[in-house]
């Protein structure tokens, strides 16, 4: 299991795209925060918080984590090289959550640039170092369960086909849907269940620095359920 998730991460190191990605991540989350005059403007505002960069953050992620999930596993089938994998001896979930844990750990990577905004910010604050450290620690709490899912859903389109643009696009679709088409429509309906369901919901609850059990309890789920059914699909896929 470690070999594979040792393998997937130097993968996507050993490409130039693996670091235009994260350098897109952060110079875009840079122009929103620093130059682009708009509500997310930090200095525009003049509010010294860090509530700008975890807004924003879903959606530039909604691109980041398929262009890191892509090839993981749709890769490996158009290349026939997932038969001789799931040959070895390890099982099918094992390759599932090396794969997922690779996928992980790079999203967090690209995020980790972001310290120097929490820096800056914590300079631009008046008095300096004046900053909710409940609301930050809760944000990035959020960010992170928030990657895991992403991840989840992004083997789950990466699985189910074998053309790397496709995967980006289904999974792309996916998230999309769970962070604002499901919102729209609980809006719409009045629907409880469906605004739970409802990505952006509990990663807004988290961000304001509540950690609610329910909360941690929904984005453990959605990415439990992604990752379980990536595991029946390449079992069905492979019997």
């Amino acid at each position: 299991m470690y070999a594979i998730y040792k393998k997937e991460i130097k993968s996507f190191f050993n490409t130039i795209e693996g670091y235009v990605a994260i350098i897109v991540f952060f110079i875009s989350t840079s122009l929103i925060l620093w130059y682009i005059p708009s509500d997310y403007n930090i200095i525009y505002n003049k509010q010294a918080s860090l509530s700008p960069f975890f807004s924003v953050s879903p959606w530039v992620l909604l691109f980041l984590m398929p262009a890191i999930t892509m090839k993981m596993l749709s890769q490996e089938s158009s290349q026939k090289t997932i038969t001789i994998l799931l040959t070895k001896p390890i099982k099918k979930w094992e390759v599932i959550c090396a794969k997922f844990l690779a996928s992980f750990t790079i999203g967090c990577i690209a995020v980790s640039p972001s310290f120097i905004f929490v820096y800056s910010v914590l300079e631009l604050s008046e008095p300096v170092g004046n900053l909710d450290y409940g609301e930050l620690i809760g944000s990035y709490i959020g960010l992170v369960m928030l990657i895991g899912t992403y991840s989840a859903i992004g083997l789950f389109g990466s699985i189910i086909s074998k053309n790397m643009m496709i995967a980006f696009i289904l999974t792309t679709i996916i998230i999309l849907f769970f962070l604002f088409g499901l919102d729209l429509l609980s809006n719409n309906y009045d629907n409880s269940l469906l605004q739970y369901l409802c990505i952006n919901t509990h990663y807004e609850s988290i961000s304001r620095g509540v950690i609610d059990s329910r909360d941690i309890t929904y984005f453990i789920s959605i990415t439990a359920f992604f990752l379980i059914t990536s595991t029946i699909i390449i079992e069905k896929q492979n019997s």
